[in-house]
């Protein structure tokens, strides 16, 4: 049997998880889909194609990946000791504060991104400052994605979901996907509600003005559609990112890091994610040519999107000997 057939399988067996969408998508093209065609959070994938983008920006010499970030910052500067620079905030080796941003429900005062990284109220997570010694420690953290997010702004010129929207979206053909937080509102008959415990979170889903982190939405499709435009990269058939920067994103910068926005595991790349009500995950196998997203509306079924995760590198990974 295959992915298309076991799928159902893990689906019955999550008694938890109430809405579940499947992509996944094939060497010459071919694209497969199961599930409600509902739009989720991307929860940390965001941070995947945040970096896609940002590695764009690079390749036309908008920004260098070793520079000091307080050198195109300009509304407000990352205090502590030592340098900092895109290439660090990317792979989680700048040695910021320990985030995880859970959102602001819908009756809740949302912070502005100086907020959040100032640490004033309405936010409710710590100052972004520096901790550990730049380049030196992979400490996974949205707090570098935060920073990242008010980098490219202030660079830029550009509200972040329109930058990622012209360097991201609209090039790969994501059509069903945006950092706008007006999004789901817009679009609310086709949101999946999140749960916690098997209940519905408050207001269905919450506001991520930590867009680069966790404020994309989107749909298995698309996930898939990123991934395989990030394979061609590395091949060399891409025009949309140079061979040697997509070659970056996909080698780990520390010993037991990240690549570049990415996850690296047994002979597949990508990333995983999990939001308040939301969890999900979207990888390729550069082996088979395949990727695979998935994603649920519901946080607490880490044995599910790890059964469909073990069904993927079962079905496309590289064989075993």
């Amino acid at each position: 049997m295959g992915f298309q057939e076991d799928w159902h399988d893990v689906v019955a067996d999550a008694e938890q998880t109430l809405d579940v969408s499947v992509a996944v998508s094939g060497p010459d093209g071919e694209l497969w889909t199961a599930g409600r065609d509902a739009l989720f959070p991307a929860c940390s994938i965001s941070k995947h194609v945040a970096a896609f983008g940002t590695l764009r920006l690079v390749a036309d010499a908008t920004i260098d990946l070793d520079s000091d970030v307080n050198s195109y910052l300009s509304s407000w500067h990352l205090p502590g000791a030592g340098t900092v620079t895109v290439r660090q905030l990317l792979a989680h080796t700048a040695g910021l504060t320990e985030n995880w941003f859970p959102g602001y429900a819908g009756q809740e005062r949302v912070p502005t991104l100086l907020q959040i990284l100032t640490g004033e109220p309405p936010a409710t997570s710590p100052a972004v400052r520096r901790e550990l010694a730049p380049g030196t420690t992979f400490r996974y953290s949205g707090s570098h994605y935060a920073v990242l997010q008010q980098l490219l702004i202030d660079v830029t010129g550009a509200t972040f979901e329109e930058l990622m929207a012209d360097v991201v979206l609209k090039p790969v053909g994501m059509t069903n996907s945006s950092y706008d937080q007006r999004f789901p509102y817009e679009h609310r008959e086709r949101v999946a509600r999140g749960h916690c415990g098997g209940s519905p979170i408050p207001g269905g889903w919450r506001t991520q003005p930590e867009m680069a982190g966790a404020g994309l939405w989107s749909t298995p499709a698309d996930l898939v559609r990123l991934e395989q435009e990030i394979g061609r990269a590395a091949a060399g058939t891409s025009p949309l990112l140079p061979a040697d920067l997509a070659t970056q994103m996909l080698t780990p910068q520390v010993p037991g890091g990240f690549g570049l926005g990415t996850e690296i595991g047994p002979g597949r790349y990508g990333h995983t994610g999990q939001n308040t009500g939301y969890s999900c995950f979207s990888f390729a196998w550069p082996a088979s040519g395949t990727a695979v997203a998935v994603m649920m509306d519901a946080e607490d079924c880490k044995e599910t999107l790890f059964a469909f995760l073990e069904m993927g590198q079962r079905h496309f990974g590289p064989s075993q000997p």
